[in-house]
C-alpha cells in the first residue's frame, strides 16, 4: 500500500512547483532556468527539478495503469456476461 494517495503526491509536486518560479519553469515552459539573480547551487536545483520530473512521471504512469486496470476489469466483466 502506498504511503500517500495519488492526490497527496500530486499536491506535493504542485507545492514544489509553486514554491519557486524556477522549479515550475521546466514544467510550464519546457526549459530550466538559465541564470540565478541570487546565485545558488545549480547541482541542487537540477537535482530538485529531476526529482520533480521523476515524481510527475511516476504519477502519470500510475494514472495510466489505473485506467488500464479499469478497462481490463470492464472487459473481464463483459466476457463473463457473454
Amino acid at each position: 500500500m502506498p504511503i500517500a494517495s495519488r492526490d497527496e503526491k500530486q499536491q506535493v509536486v504542485q507545492a514544489l512547483k509553486d514554491s519557486n518560479k524556477k522549479y515550475a519553469k521546466p514544467f510550464e515552459k519546457g526549459k530550466m532556468s538559465s541564470f540565478s539573480i541570487m546565485g545558488g547551487n545549480w547541482e541542487e536545483y537540477a537535482a530538485i527539478v529531476m526529482d520533480m520530473v521523476t515524481a510527475d512521471t511516476i504519477l502519470e504512469i500510475d494514472e495510466k495503469l489505473e485506467r488500464l486496470n479499469n478497462n481490463i476489469e470492464r472487459l473481464i466483466s463483459l466476457l463473463e456476461k457473454s
